[in-house]
């Protein structure tokens, strides 16, 4: 190699390994050819005992077949020759999928709808021991919502969303229409990964759906008649006759709030982006009038509405416009109105707003029902009273909607976000009396929570990493081996968080390299459970 350094037509130099598939000589090679004067080296790699002569005096044909070939890896088994390459396995096309009975949707890429796929859900290792205060159920409809869209789209960031969702793994996904695991009709609104076969729903934040309502009906009811009751009524405390601005009527919250202010004899007033959506709201709501529309496109609708009410104004307004058309909305309150902002995308941001305003006394309210998630409030009880008083009175009613299949996700994403829908988009999961239903999901690696982990040398820097990993990953037992234990704040504060979430954390201080230690680890890690995975990161053995 040293003479081949500066020799560029120096002859190649051969290494040849046989009948050992251990011997490392593809390391060595690989190794070798990076350093001065690697370009001549080759290698012959004889996998089976069926040899090829080998005999650079008196060549082969087939040895003669590989100097000409003048590959750096020859690879011989069974007498046919070859070599390794390394291909992509997420090349287009060819990824690869399971049938898989719980699956979530979510984006491989953030920002990117073409990315959408189904993915494997953690819930195939649910029981109800794991959390008792949650429901298994099964999704028939899965609605898409303008969160969705915006956090697909890359839009709004998951650090927007109130508590911990951003931590989660998918944030897609408000609510559902489907059956609970006693097999009753049922409807609910969820934090997240409701986009999905299945979902771990809250039985709280779940309705009976109606006799005369089918499963596609009913899915169009729950965030919308939730967050219009939370702003309306909870939040913004509605009252008999008041005059209320709804933007973007024609969304699905905008036709909850309408059917809910007109049942409260309130003068609404509704902005929309075309002809078509006034004349079908005028259609579904009769008591509305020409005069009670303006153009949601620009900021027109200010005037329209201070016109209307002789200069004063409305007494709420229910926004979910941005920007210009958010600061107009704001001037459009009477003295002592109330705003109600359900759109994210300023609070996100952090726009500025004029404050001169609250001289009319008026109040600004950021409606969030994600922040209702997960917590038994007295805001989230009322909510879910409203809804279903609001059911039996027949202020809710199932909305307009659009209807695509398991396999159009992308399609409907991208229908939803040109605005062209009317009330609801909605994803069919499953055909109704079809209780166990299989797709197509890209596969991904989750534990059994009721089994243990052990990781020796678990408390290094590469083993709280996978500690972390693998409870992102379902994990809730694990056994941190050590020889020194604890002794740093970062792995106090990293085990100390995970006891928080509620897994269970050993850390023995034990020597593995010993028939007594490791004994002694499987015999403390059987104590929580059966062993379902080892992983050595010591980095003595």
């Amino acid at each position: 190699m040293e003479n081949a350094a500066s020799n560029p037509i120096h002859p190649r130099i051969y290494l040849i390994a046989e009948s050992d598939q251990k011997s490392g000589i593809l390391g060595l090679v690989n190794c070798l050819k990076q350093e001065p004067g690697g370009h001549v080296i080759r290698c012959i790699f004889v996998l089976s005992r069926t040899k090829i002569p080998l005999d650079f005096y008196k060549p082969s044909a087939a040895l003669s077949t590989m100097m000409e070939q003048d590959l750096i890896q020859n690879v011989i088994n069974d007498g046919i020759i070859g070599s390794f390459r390394h291909f992509s396995l997420k090349a287009e096309g060819t990824e690869a999928l399971l049938d898989v009975e719980h699956a979530y949707i979510n984006t491989m890429m953030r920002g990117d709808l073409s990315s959408l796929r189904w993915i494997e859900s953690p819930l195939k290792y649910f029981l109800p021991k794991h959390k008792p205060t949650a429901e298994l159920c099964t999704v028939h409809y899965a609605p898409l919502n303008f969160r969705d869209i915006m956090l697909a789209t890359g839009k709004l960031p998951p650090d927007a969303l109130p508590g911990n969702l951003a931590m989660q793994d998918c944030v897609l996904g408000l609510e559902f229409a489907g059956k609970d695991s006693n097999g009753h009709r049922i409807m609910g609104v969820v934090a997240a990964q409701g986009l999905a076969t299945t979902v771990l729903a809250d039985p709280t934040f779940m309705w009976k759906i109606p006799n005369n309502w089918t499963f596609e009906e009913a899915a169009t009811v729950p965030v919308c008649y939730a967050t219009a009751y939370y702003a309306l009524l909870v939040r913004g405390e509605l009252k008999q006759g008041e005059t209320v601005l709804i933007h973007s009527g024609s969304g699905g919250v905008g036709q909850a709030a309408i059917s809910i202010a007109l049942s409260m004899d309130c003068r609404v007033f509704t902005t929309v982006g075309s002809v078509e959506k006034r004349n079908i709201l005028k259609k579904l709501f009769p008591k509305l009038k020409d005069e009670n529309f303006a153009n949601s496109r620009d900021t027109s609708f200010e005037q329209h509405i201070l016109e209307k009410t002789n200069g004063e104004g409305v007494n709420m307004v229910l926004n979910s416009l941005a920007e210009e058309k958010l600061k107009a909305s704001v001037r459009c309150l009477a003295a002592y109105g109330r705003f109600l902002e359900i759109g994210k995308f300023d609070l996100s941001n952090n726009s500025p707003l004029d404050v001169s305003i609250f001289s009319k006394n008026v109040a600004f309210h950021g409606i969030l029902l994600d922040a209702l998630f997960d917590q038994d409030s007295a805001e989230k009880r009322q909510v879910v009273k409203l809804l279903s008083e609001g059911i039996k009175s027949g202020a809710v009613r199932p909305l307009p909607r659009s209807v695509f299949n398991e396999a159009q996700i992308e399609e409907a994403f991208r229908f939803m976000a040109s605005g062209k829908h009317i009330g609801k988009v909605l994803l069919k999961i499953r055909e109704d009396g079809v209780q166990k239903l299989t797709v197509k999901a890209m596969p991904k690696t989750y534990m059994d929570p009721d089994k243990t982990y052990i990781i020796i040398g678990g408390l290094g820097g590469f083993g709280l990493e996978l500690a972390g990993w693998l409870i992102a990953r379902n994990a809730s037992k694990l056994v941190l081996v050590s020889r020194s234990g604890v002794t740093t704040g970062y792995q106090d504060l990293c085990i100390r968080r995970w006891r928080q979430q509620g897994v269970t954390i050993e850390t023995p201080r034990i020597d593995i390299t010993t028939v007594d230690g490791a004994k002694e680890v499987l015999q403390k890690a059987s104590e929580l459970g059966k062993v379902g995975g080892i992983f050595n990161l010591a980095m003595v053995s």
